[in-house]
């Protein structure tokens, strides 16, 4: 079975079910302001993860207990994570839809050197 990716296991007290909003890593022991269980914070994240599976009507997902949403969830992101800028048009770059071609107005290869102003020096 493969529960949520934000299922809140970890902030989920085992025993009587109240979430706390913040939990940093950095806090190995999980304290229940409660109900005052104290318990390793990866036993108590085991113990949630056991209940939940139990809740599980067989759609394979953890936590899908509606009936409606019997299909099995895809993995990955939810939504996209990076903005993309919209295409432009053919034809809409410059004024009278004419696009120039990369190689215009510039030079190609070696410089060319003005041989007028080198014979002033």
């Amino acid at each position: 079975m493969v529960a949520d990716r934000w299922f809140p296991s970890s902030k989920t007290c085992s025993r009587c079910g109240a979430a706390k909003t913040k939990l940093p890593l950095s806090m190995r022991v999980f304290e229940c302001d409660n109900c005052g269980l104290v318990l390793n914070r990866d036993a108590n994240a085991g113990h949630n993860l056991v209940a939940l599976a139990a809740r599980t009507t067989g759609t394979g997902v953890a936590g899908d207990l509606d009936l409606a949403k019997a299909k099995s969830k895809p993995r990955g992101a939810d939504r996209k994570t990076r903005v993309t800028r919209p295409r432009r048009k053919a034809g809409t770059g410059r004024a009278g839809g004419a696009i120039p071609s990369p190689r215009a107005g510039k030079e190609t290869g070696d410089r060319q050197q003005d041989t007028g102003a080198q014979l002033a020096l």
